[in-house]
């Protein structure tokens, strides 16, 4: 069943809101939802692309989603951002988010270096700390050249005990008790 124009009767073709045979609108919806065309002025149905009269384009893309909405909107009809100002604003939020990425990319890489840096100058602490040929805590001393010699200055008397290298280091007993070389 084709739809037919409410004041002559003529069919509709769904494409313009006006009759082509009496000018008058087809029905009171398509012409209270009529989109007019930004060149000629022409009534558009609505959902229609473009002008049926001149063929301009009488929708328009979204820059943030890209759904088509009718020129005559003030926003978009799919993600409600507004027209007016879209591209500055689509340009500032993707600075925005290059900004934020770039700082989220510096702050792991800051962090990574972070603990090459630590993890460095604890190479490198521990190895000024065995590199050099002796070193003192307190009044004792420890000399790196002679594995079995102890130097201990804590009193007047010197005692230096050069001795084998199977000492029993601990508790008297081989139990297990002391440090056995």
């Amino acid at each position: 069943m084709t739809a037919h124009c409410a004041s002559c009767g003529a069919p509709d073709d769904g494409e313009a809101v006006l009759c082509k045979y009496c000018q008058r609108a087809v029905s009171a919806e398509a012409q209270a939802h009529a989109v007019p065309c930004p060149q000629c002025r022409t009534p558009a149905r609505w959902g229609k692309q473009k002008c049926p009269a001149c063929q301009a384009w009488i929708v328009v893309a979204c820059v943030f989603c890209g759904a088509l909405s009718p020129h005559n909107q003030q926003a978009c009809l799919a993600c409600r951002e507004p027209f007016a100002g879209a591209a500055e604003r689509k340009m500032q939020r993707q600075q925005h988010q290059s900004h934020a990425q770039s700082m989220q990319t510096l702050g792991t890489v800051g962090n990574i270096a972070a603990s090459f840096l630590g993890a460095a100058a604890g190479v490198a602490v521990t190895h000024s700390w065995t590199n050099h040929s002796s070193f003192s805590y307190g009044d004792s001393s420890y000399d790196e050249g002679s594995v079995d010699t102890f130097v201990d200055n804590t009193s007047e008397d010197t005692f230096v005990d050069n001795t084998s290298e199977d000492t029993d280091w601990g508790g008297g007993d081989d139990s297990g008790g002391g440090w056995d070389e």
